[in-house]
């Protein structure tokens, strides 16, 4: 199983260094493991493209082999609990903050519905570490940003809904009623930190919608700072509309045109526990909280 596990996690971070950082092994141990695996059965599984490892013509086969042997490994030991009576008691999910306060209302009616079950939230920094937290298995499901032709192909993206995006801004700011994005840049923003998944998404929605580079005011990960430096006067910030509809002290403005993202779900192929699938179920039935009217 480990062997799977090692090929199957080359194959999707692309480097032996980048899979021993997920899995919490040596890179000598998945370097032998997967020589061992070529010379025993006698195939080159991966080869070099540029800087990254990709599975060669016949390595694709052995991964997707190993993708669906790990599944059913995954399937007998859900059947196996629960012909042994021992009903999933822990779910796993893998989120950012601030995605993470989408779910809320989800969340709680699970919990009520399903009294002996503990369910763990995994901060994540951005939305790429969602995906890295499901493709290791360090959670069965993650919740994010899913970004059209960008997301891994080798996990299974479940849309949820597509939320607005508003510039939440200090009390009688300049600004018109429905904002753009060059207004967007002569504000003092408040930021995500650089290198962030979710800085790289309103740094790329700058550059190509805007002519100059952002007054930067204030830069922290925590939301919380980042409504009370709005109150303080010392910026504006990018959020969800359906988070900060009602918010006291401070001006939500819509942009023009509209700019919204599609959030939803991820999962590794497989069976699901059935917490998780009735968790996306909840979500999918409350996602008209998700819109702010």
């Amino acid at each position: 199983m480990q062997q799977l596990r090692y090929l199957v996690a080359v194959s999707d971070l692309g480097s032996v260094s980048a899979a021993a950082r997920s899995l919490h092994v040596t890179q000598p141990a998945i370097s032998r493991s997967i020589r061992s695996f070529e010379v025993e059965h006698g195939v080159t599984v991966f080869r070099l493209s540029g800087r990254r490892l990709v599975p060669t013509e016949a390595g694709i086969t052995v991964v997707d082999a190993a993708r669906r042997a790990l599944a059913a490994i995954d399937a007998v030991e859900l059947e196996a609990r629960a012909a042994g009576g021992q009903a999933e008691l822990e779910l796993v999910i893998a989120t950012t903050p601030t995605n993470g306060l989408l779910l809320a209302a989800a969340l709680s009616e699970l919990g009520r519905s399903e009294p002996g079950l503990e369910i763990k939230v995994q901060r994540a920094g951005d939305a790429d570490e969602v995906l890295q937290m499901v493709q290791d298995g360090r959670a069965e499901i993650g919740f994010r940003e899913l970004i059209p032709g960008g997301d891994d192909l080798q996990l299974i993206s479940k849309p949820l809904a597509e939320v607005d995006i508003v510039l939440v801004s200090p009390r009688d700011s300049d600004l018109p009623v429905a904002v753009s994005w060059h207004d967007v840049v002569r504000q003092p923003l408040i930021l995500p930190p650089a290198g962030s998944g979710r800085r790289q998404l309103i740094d790329d929605q700058i550059a190509r919608s805007a002519l100059h580079a952002p007054q930067v005011a204030l830069v922290t990960e925590d939301r919380g700072s980042w409504v009370a430096a709005a109150r303080a006067g010392m910026g504006s910030f990018l959020s969800y509309r359906c988070l900060v509809d009602g918010l006291d002290g401070v001006d939500v403005r819509p942009f023009e045109p509209p700019a919204t993202v599609m959030v939803g779900f991820v999962h590794r192929a497989g069976p699901l526990s059935r917490q998780a699938t009735l968790l996306m179920e909840l979500a999918l039935k409350s996602k008209a909280l998700l819109r702010a009217t």
